[in-house]
Order: structure tokens, then sequence, then C-alpha cells
């Protein structure tokens, strides 16, 4: 049970989603397999929303909170959130994979009990309407301006989705990387190499999160 005024995580990606994307067509992708008789749903919509949710985590904005049986209550910080693996990811979102061995898996145990897969996510309603109401206003800036979401926009749940999955480690290529976000979907333009590489460190600069640390290499001499 989700406790009044707040949303859990899906609900609140959905509001987001909506802010972000209501009026915007779906993806060429998504609509060819509806045609097919296929119940679809726009995956990189509700990645982008995730992304959103986190940021305003990390920026303050946003209050997260475990839930779990008993209608107890945990408040987390942005950095207990990135010790619990998989927690922030599109596809993840519960506490199963945090182990004994970390320090925090002690705290949520004597919260909550041993049964890690009866606790959630949730977010206070209020919070995340108030995230979404931004949203869409910078979504009317950018459309007042007659201009498109950047590139930037575009390339950072696509990154997120290949390093999430696993598709992607930096102890690979970087034109790896560049060439899976091509094939991720058509593009008017192509993005470089480059531009991939600048999304993928802000990404670790906002997040911390290791997985998009790319391995830098010395200069030649």
């Amino acid at each position: 049970m989700i406790p009044i005024n707040y949303v859990s995580r899906q609900e609140a990606a959905e509001i987001i989603a909506a802010a972000k994307l209501s009026g915007v067509p779906d993806r060429a992708a998504v609509m060819e397999a509806r045609s097919a008789g296929v119940d679809a749903a726009d995956g990189l919509a509700g990645d982008e929303a995730i992304v959103e949710l986190w940021r305003a985590v990390d920026n303050g904005t946003l209050e997260v909170v475990a839930h779990g049986p008993g209608d107890r209550w945990l408040k987390m910080s942005a950095e207990e959130t990135r010790r619990v693996p998989l927690l922030r990811v599109a596809r993840g979102g519960d506490f199963t994979f945090l182990r004994p061995g970390d320090p925090f898996h002690e705290i949520i145990v004597s919260q909550f009990g041993s049964r890690l897969g009866l606790v959630s996510l949730v977010f206070p309603r209020h919070q995340v309407e108030a995230l979404a109401r931004r949203v869409r206003r910078r979504r009317r800036s950018t459309a007042k301006g007659g201009g498109r979401p950047s590139s930037h926009e575009l390339l950072r749940p696509i990154i997120r989705k290949l390093v999430e999955e696993g598709r992607w480690n930096p102890t690979m290529a970087l034109k790896t990387l560049a060439r899976l976000v091509e094939r991720a979907q058509k593009w008017a333009k192509v993005p470089s190499e480059d531009t991939v590489t600048r999304v993928l460190d802000q990404i670790y600069a906002e997040t911390k999160d290791r997985r998009f640390q790319r391995v830098r290499r010395k200069p030649r001499i």
C-alpha cells in the first residue's frame, strides 16, 4: 500500500513523463510495434522520466523515502540511494541486490526486516507534481524559443540505458559506445563520438556513479 500523499516510483515516473512528453508523437519503433498488435510502451520516455527524478533527488528538490511492512519509513539521502545496487536504474528500483557486506544493509534490515523485496521507494506527491511543473515550464520555454531538445538531452537516457543494461562499460572503447548510440534509434544527424563522450562525462559528474567514469588515457610523450 502506498501511503497517502505519496506516490510510487512508477507513478512518479508517469507523472514526469506526461509533463515532459504529452502531445509529442510516439517514437517510430513504438508506433511500428503497436501497428503490429503489440501493446508497446515508450521505454525511453520512461527512462527520461527516471533520469529527471534522480536529478531532482541529487539537487535536493525531491525527497526519497524507503517504505516497508508495518508502515515503516526511512528517509534516504542521495548518497544512500547510490549504495543500493540497481536501485536507481530504469529497470530496477528495489532493495533486492543490497548485500549483507554493505553497512547500509544493517540499517535497512533493522528498520524493515530481512524481506528486502517488500521494501519500496516512495516520493512526496506534492514534490513530484512540483517537479512536473518545472519540467513543463522548461519544455514551454524551449518551444517558445523555436528550438528542439538538445542532442545532449536526447543522448542522456540512451547512454544511461546502455550502461545500466551492461551493454557498455568503461573498459570498452568509446567508439563502441558511439556505435551503440547510433543504432539505438534513427537520427537526423548521427551523434559524434566526441558528443557521446561529453554526455557520458556529464552523467558521471552529476551522479558520481563509477559505471559512467571512463578511463582517461595518458597522452603519449
